[in-house]
């Protein structure tokens, strides 16, 4: 699928992305490296996601905006998580927003590397993240594998 995207970050090189892994000590999956090398987030048009998760009852969200590799304060994927990573179980890292606030994460730990989850800002988890068990809170949901399949999910709600 070709994503087309509206309003993306300013133009960026591999290093950028090399430092901003640097930064973070982690290791992103190539194929979020690239789309960051060739769009650095932006607002798409197909901005729907369809999954079904009872815990969180819903169906699906929307995609406001990818996050970038900026120093944007709302838009930039290391401002969010200095100001905002506390709040996830390490080795989650925002790379989106819905247009309800609600969050997608991609994961650069072992035991899930690569795969995309969704997480409701208004939940209230029972459970704390148990990283022994690999167990994440109850906001925070699985929608996808990989980048990859996260994007091939992604469809125009006008369409």
């Amino acid at each position: 699928m070709n994503l087309e995207l509206e309003n993306c970050g300013p133009e960026i090189n591999l290093l950028d992305i090399e430092k901003f892994e640097a930064n973070l000590s982690i290791r992103l999956p190539n194929t979020y490296k690239n789309f960051l090398y060739l769009n650095n987030g932006g607002e798409p048009i197909q901005c729907a996601v369809d999954f079904k998760e009872n815990i969180i009852a819903s169906n699906g969200d929307y995609i406001a905006s990818f996050y970038e590799l900026s120093q944007d304060v709302t838009y930039g994927l290391e401002p969010n998580m200095r100001h905002h990573g506390e709040k996830l179980p390490k080795g989650l890292i925002y790379i989106a927003n819905s247009p309800a606030g609600n969050f997608y994460l991609l994961s650069t730990r072992e035991d899930s590397y690569g795969q995309i989850f969704y997480k409701d800002h208004e939940f209230e988890d029972q459970t704390p993240f148990d990283p022994i068990n690999n167990q994440l809170p109850e906001s925070i949901v699985k929608i996808a594998d990989d980048f990859d399949e996260f994007i091939a999910k992604l469809y125009d709600p006008d369409e």
